[in-house]
């Protein structure tokens, strides 16, 4: 176990946050949702590469015994992120 050196004892080491609670919760809130658009984003990647192992080995099944997972997990990520779950991309309008 680490021992404080004996200069700092536990009653001088003070946190003060700088600012209040609100102000914490929101850049909190903020990085939730950072984080959360950063997994989407990894998982639609994920699903691209498994999306090309298909192609390449000619099935879902191929693909995860090849990496060594369950085939339902290359299913699912394909499902749900693959690029048939994509928006379609936008087009410009015409007005003429």
């Amino acid at each position: 176990m680490n021992a404080l050196p004996r200069t700092l004892g536990p009653s001088t080491l003070v946190c003060v946050p700088t600012s209040n609670w609100r102000q914490r919760v929101d850049a909190e809130n903020r990085r939730q949702r950072e984080l959360q658009a950063e997994i989407a984003a990894s998982a639609r990647r994920r699903a691209e590469a498994f999306e090309e192992g298909v192609r390449e080995l000619g099935s879902k099944s191929a693909v995860a015994r090849e990496i060594g997972i369950d085939v339902s997990a290359v299913r699912r990520s394909i499902r749900d992120y693959g690029s048939g779950t994509l928006p379609p991309p936008e087009r410009p309008t015409t007005t003429e």
